[in-house]
């Protein structure tokens, strides 16, 4: 009897087999160096090379060196382009110095990694899809803030792994299979259906989700071509509030507006915040209960606000789990229709999260418009709620934001997130601007199970069934905070009156 291997593994192993040759086999380990400046914020690396402290030549080598490490631990890469990012920094340290030290721009010699949906001159862009492996092998123009970022000075040197289409909370795929969490790699990484932040918040990063058209989205490949009931939007990841903020205000610099027909022309505003914060807590959505790491991360952002004198009210989570429902109809409004189109091309299986592609029936256009109606009403009701707390904050003023969980845990085991992502899709529909911050790691000897209290329904029983305090044990603990629509600036200056409060370091 002859068994047949199918197409996918075969151009899956063929992909990559072609990513592992370009990995140096001599880059084993750091020099002393190398540590410094891959362990340096990304404000201190851009000085430190205006500075000629560093050359853009030995920050490109140091992050090729600590990215082949960080593969080897976590899995973590899919394009290499090294050899590129070798020559573009050669390139800003002759400009550097035949312009008497000036530098191209706010980003001169800085590594920026890419999400693996952003087309790049010359790479793939698998989404974590089979049949986009050699379709095309190479791109032949960048997305636009792929060419904002080399503007700006910006060295790109590897694309990171996405879940399939990007449309599941972990990263895996039948590509380049699992990316590990680097603090605890029993976890999964997370992925980037919860739009930025369920990763920034495995991973304890500082990270923006943008109201769509403040970034540049065109040129990116998406899961789910077409759809705008709900956009899709990228923001960055990064160590500190201070490069986040670094980060925001160079790319909205640039005036990506002039560059992309759907970004909005709001050049980055300065935010004189009030001495008092208005800030509507929400610690359990009433759907699935936060896990005691969570919970405890809760405790202490609540704890230091009010301690601070800022004014803490409780938040009513009223139509989160009607906006979650509304999300993922629209993610499946037809039919999974380009989903199967790519994956039956190659016998590509669907991962359990996704089997609702494959069982989904096209939605009418008059179902549709019906369900982007309720939506739009609830957006119109949401912001009503908001505008209503003036009445019950001590100074009159409505809350600035709201914080709350991003997901119920401090990293789920690999292969066990629930289908349930109501933390953070109801703000995808909204369009808020959302920050995540860092506030915490789980610790064993604080985060006990609670034996007492009795789930909401069987999402919420196997949350806390899988949850485990040995297992979890140093995983992260973020929180989201969230702003209204266009209100980055203020999301950002927030965040930091926060960080400031809690002094999370690691």
């Amino acid at each position: 009897m002859t068994v047949i291997k199918p197409i996918y593994k075969d151009i899956a192993l063929k992909k990559r087999a072609a990513r592992d040759a370009k990995f140096n086999p001599d880059w084993l380990y750091l020099t002393p160096q190398e540590l410094e400046i891959t362990e340096s914020s990304a404000v201190k690396i851009v000085a430190n090379i205006k500075d000629q402290k560093w050359t853009a030549l030995d920050v490109a080598t140091a992050f090729c060196h600590r990215a082949t490490i960080a593969h080897q631990l976590t899995n973590c890469l899919t394009e290499i382009f090294f050899d590129e990012a070798i020559e573009t920094a050669k390139k800003l340290d002759e400009y550097q110095q035949s312009h008497n030290g000036d530098t191209v721009g706010p980003f001169h010699g800085l590594p920026i990694s890419l999400k693996d949906n952003f087309n790049v001159k010359g790479q793939a862009t698998t989404i974590g899809m089979v049949n986009f492996c050699f379709n095309p092998a190479k791109f032949e123009q960048d997305a636009t803030l792929v060419s904002n970022l080399r503007d700006l000075g910006a060295v790109l040197y590897v694309k990171t792994n996405v879940p399939v289409a990007m449309m599941m909370p972990e990263t895996t795929n039948h590509v380049w299979g699992n990316t590990l969490n680097p603090m605890n790699t029993s976890l999964t990484s997370g992925g980037y259906r919860g739009s930025i932040r369920i990763p920034a918040s495995f991973q304890n990063l500082y990270a923006i989700r943008p109201s769509f058209g403040r970034f540049p989205t065109y040129g990116t490949r998406s899961g789910l071509p077409g759809l705008e009931s709900v956009n899709s939007v990228n923001g960055p990841l990064c160590n500190s509030i201070e490069d986040l903020e670094f980060y925001c205000k160079s790319v909205i610099g640039h005036e990506p507006w002039m560059h992309d027909a759907k970004c909005v022309e709001i050049p980055w505003r300065d935010v004189e915040l009030p001495e008092t914060l208005n800030i509507a807590v929400l610690t359990d959505d009433g759907f699935v209960r936060p896990t005691p790491p969570i919970r405890r991360g809760m405790d202490i952002v609540i704890e230091r606000l009010t301690e601070a004198g800022h004014d803490v009210i409780e938040w009513d989570p009223v139509d989160h789990v009607r906006l979650a429902e509304i999300i993922g109809q629209f993610f499946v409004s037809d039919g999974g229709h380009h989903v199967l189109l790519q994956t039956t091309e190659t016998d590509e299986p669907l991962f359990p999260y996704m089997e609702n592609y494959g069982t989904s029936k096209d939605m009418k256009v008059s179902d549709l418009w019906k369900l982007q109606s309720e939506r739009t009403k609830l957006m119109k009701d949401y912001l009503d709620r908001w505008n209503e707390t003036a009445n019950v904050t001590k100074n009159g003023r409505p809350i600035d934001a709201i914080i709350m969980p991003a997901t119920p845990f401090a990293g789920s085991p690999i292969g066990k997130f629930p289908t349930y992502v109501g933390y953070t899709s109801p703000f995808n529909v909204l369009d808020y601007s959302v920050g995540t911050f860092p506030v915490t790691r789980a610790n064993k000897d604080l985060d006990g199970v609670d034996k007492t209290s009795t789930g909401y329904n069987d999402i919420d029983v196997q949350v806390w069934q899988d949850y485990n305090p040995e297992e979890s044990h140093g995983g992260a603990v973020a929180l989201q905070l969230i702003g209204r629509r266009f209100q980055e600036e203020k999301v950002v200056a927030m965040m930091k009156v926060i960080s400031e409060l809690i002094e999370y370091s690691d």
